[in-house]
């Protein structure tokens, strides 16, 4: 007989556990949901309740702005180009142009696979499961496509299948990618030379021997204000990092995209990095401010001149009075040869405890022979828990905190908080050697460069047992926190509180005075300087009345004043006389009548901005004398130069007539951007010429400056009032160079007016916006 109650009882766990997995699948849907809301110029604000979802979502919306840009940078990161685009291709990778093969070779050597795993697994929970997240949702919208738009979605580049890997190299790439200019022309013909033998790559194509040329330069600026000049009680913070604006095929070029990143009661960030760092970089929250600049003036790494046997059977290598055995390489490279076909490779180098070595020719501050790197930014992806921590930082102090526990990209850092004060610290890891130990283990040649230092004894490798670089401790950092004026224009810590040199820290992150012996030589006198000069001057000018406020710091960046044109044109109208020429006289006049700004209006900037290029080059521009490059710099005109400086400017008028320009051309008629049918004027200028609003094109032609190389990109200006952040942006470039994107104009048009915007941030702001698109996506196990 059946058991009524038996049955009854099994019905009911059936369907207890039918509602249980229906609950159980609704709250894991929901879980993984996350929602995009599209705001006024495409800025995402990306909202999920964990990590992963949230990563999921701004994976998803990156690709849909930068796709062709992060797929080139990954196939760059992981050593192939030369199998897409062949090894002879040039590339510009960030700041640097060289070879596909020269670029392939040098990451698969200083981030290989193996340490890539081995960071993945070390970085926070959190940040693994926002890197899969994001990953997941880049792949996402690449699969959504048909195959057919995929593959001709980018101009001669080629859209990939990302893994979490690529996220992790973006991160490593920062602590070398500097070693290209040193060894970049010399990694193939390091391969054999050890054999007594040269590459076919070194004899016979001698585009891989060519130095690697820096391009552009760097011009990020900050600028941050504490409540003792602001005199409310926060700070005012003014970033300007500057990046690229154009995409071109084959330059891989650093460029910015911005988002607004929440979870819940656990993150509410927003800002802009650069490509291939899913965390602001220059960015805010509710309490602070920060952002990123260039650390321009440290030196990441020492070589250390080793004495090497070379043999093709068994080479050898010196250390501690002992020769000792090189362990082979092997290094292969997957090339696309011009029949279409792929060939494997096989580059063998040398490596000894210090790391691979390279075989280097006779360089200024660099004596011929054989090297290794030691630098301590090597294998280092922190900077992904690092800005993940930032973000979450809730003063200054906590930011310097999360910085120092988490070490990661290598770069300058300013920050300003809601309570008033400021502060500057510098983020990644440096070689811990002190000015006495550069002195001690430098080698016996004064002309050498400071770094270079002895391979031929362990003391002097700067590493621990296990061959990994030594690590500074927080101490050994110029780490500042003020309730004043803090500033930097790519410069160093000694004066980036104004008003204030610091106290001199080691070498390594930058020689400050005129008269230096490091390394049994004499340091170089202290560089032309003119950004930090004018930022100086700025500074002095806006604080002057004890008091500065949100629209004065936009101004130092916006008034677009020339500092050579102030501080050195008055002399050189001096040198015009009865016997200058017309067409010199024709220059003299126009110079004459300039405001000796580069706003879009200015008429006579284009012949400075050519006339000045020629007077760099003649070098008679003298650094300031004193210890505190703050102080004016000067031009030295003698009876015997003279003669040439008219002649260059003459010279340079009758360039603008070659190109059919006049010599008093508007600035904007040349500097400019268009958009469809609308050409937008635009301002700012040459970093040579002082102006802090930086603009580097591409070389004239007759139809003006072609596009810009580096300049002001993404802009933030943040106060507090009430104690409720007021965040004020520009993207310059715009989320994409996609003339579709209706965001992209409206932002040039807002860049060539001086205007930034107000971007959502609250969640009242939010309610409030006007949602140009909202997208809920669903992130599957």
């Amino acid at each position: 007989m059946i058991n009524q109650d038996k049955i009854r009882t099994i019905y009911k766990t059936i369907l207890i556990g039918l509602f249980i997995s229906i609950v159980s699948c609704s709250t894991e849907e929901k879980l993984n949901q996350v929602e995009i809301k599209w705001t006024a110029n495409e800025v995402p604000h990306i909202k999920a309740t964990n990590y992963k979802s949230l990563g999921y979502g701004y994976g998803y919306a990156h690709a849909k702005d930068r796709i062709c840009e992060i797929s080139g940078q990954v196939i760059t990161l992981r050593g192939e180009r030369s199998l897409h685009y062949g090894a002879d291709r040039i590339a510009t990778i960030g700041f640097l142009r060289t070879t596909n093969l020269n670029s392939d070779l040098l990451f698969k050597i200083r981030i290989p696979e193996e340490w890539v795993l081995e960071e993945l697994e070390k970085l926070d929970k959190k940040t693994r499961a926002y890197i899969k997240g994001y990953v997941a949702g880049i792949n996402y919208y690449i699969n959504s496509m048909p195959e057919d738009e995929r593959n001709q979605l980018c101009e001669e580049g080629r859209v990939i299948t990302f893994k979490e890997t690529d996220v992790i190299r973006s991160a490593m790439r920062f602590g070398v990618q500097k070693e290209l200019i040193d060894i970049g022309p010399h990694i193939i013909a390091s391969s054999q030379a050890w054999q007594g033998k040269k590459n076919a790559y070194v004899s016979n194509n001698t585009l891989h021997t060519q130095e690697v040329v820096v391009e552009g330069g760097f011009g990020s600026n900050g600028w941050v204000y504490g409540s003792d000049v602001t005199q409310t009680n926060s700070a005012i913070m003014l970033s300007n990092p500057h990046s690229a604006w154009k995409r071109t095929p084959h330059q891989q070029r650093i460029y910015m995209h911005q988002y607004h990143l929440t979870i819940p009661g656990e993150l509410d960030v927003a800002g802009a990095s650069f490509l291939g760092i899913p965390f602001p970089m220059t960015g805010y929250n509710a309490d602070v401010a920060w952002t990123i600049l260039d650390a321009a003036t440290v030196t990441p790494y020492v070589l250390q001149a080793m004495q090497v046997k070379e043999s093709a059977i068994a080479p050898t290598y010196f250390m501690d009075g002992k020769q000792k055995s090189l362990e082979i390489r092997s290094v292969p490279v997957k090339t696309l040869k011009e029949d279409g076909k792929v060939k494997t490779q096989t580059f063998k180098f040398i490596e000894s405890e210090l790391g691979i070595l390279y075989k280097l020719p006779e360089r200024k501050g660099k004596p011929a022979g054989w090297y290794a790197i030691t630098n301590p930014g090597e294998k280092n992806a922190k900077g992904l828990d690092q800005f993940l921590a930032i973000a979450q930082s809730k003063s200054t102090p906590d930011f310097i905190n999360a910085v120092e526990n988490n070490r990661g990209i290598l770069s300058q850092l300013l920050v300003a908080d809601r309570f008033g004060e400021v502060g500057y610290v510098i983020a990644g890891n440096v070689p811990p050697i002190t000015d006495e130990e550069m002195e001690k283990y430098h080698i016996a040649n004064s002309q050498a460069a400071f770094n270079v230092l002895d391979g031929t004894t362990r003391e002097a490798s700067f590493r621990d047992a296990n061959n990994r670089p030594l690590l500074a401790n927080p101490s050994f950092y110029p780490n500042i926190i003020s309730k004043g004026i803090i500033h930097n224009t790519n410069n160093s810590y000694k004066y980036s509180v104004y008003g204030a040199p610091q106290e001199d820290y080691p070498s390594v992150f930058g020689q400050h005075k005129a008269e230096k012996s490091i390394g049994k030589k004499k340091a170089a006198g202290l560089r032309y300087d003119p950004r930090l000069i004018m930022s100086a001057r700025r500074m002095n000018e806006i604080s002057n009345d004890g008091k500065v406020t949100p629209e004065e710091a936009l101004s130092v960046l916006f008034d677009n004043r020339n500092y050579a044109a102030e501080t050195f044109l008055d002399t050189i109208l001096t040198l015009e006389d009865d016997l200058s020429s017309s067409v010199a006289k024709k220059g003299f006049s126009v110079l004459n009548n300039w405001d000796r700004k580069n706003n879009s209006d200015s008429k006579g900037a284009l012949l400075f901005h050519l006339f000045w290029k020629k007077i760099i080059k003649m070098g008679i521009i003298i650094s300031s004398k004193s210890d505190n490059p703050e102080i004016d710099s000067e031009i030295n005109i003698t009876a015997e130069n003279a003669p040439n400086v008219v002649e260059a400017l003459a010279a340079s008028v009758k360039e603008l007539a070659n190109f059919g320009f006049a010599a008093d051309v508007p600035w904007g008629n040349v500097l400019y951007q268009r958009v469809g049918e609308t050409q937008v004027s635009l301002h700012g200028g040459s970093y040579q010429e002082g102006i802090l609003n930086g603009e580097m094109p591409a070389p004239l032609t007759a139809q003006g400056f072609p596009y810009i190389l580096f300049g002001t990109a993404y802009v933030q200006l943040i106060d507090w009032k009430d104690e409720q952040i007021n965040p004020k942006v520009l993207l310059s470039h715009g989320q994409s160079d996609n003339e579709a994107y209706k965001g992209r104009s409206t932002q040039l048009k807002m860049f060539s007016n001086k205007e930034l915007y107000r971007v959502p941030f609250t969640k009242k702001d939010l309610d409030d916006a006007r949602i140009i698109e909202t997208l809920n996506l669903s992130m599957s196990k």
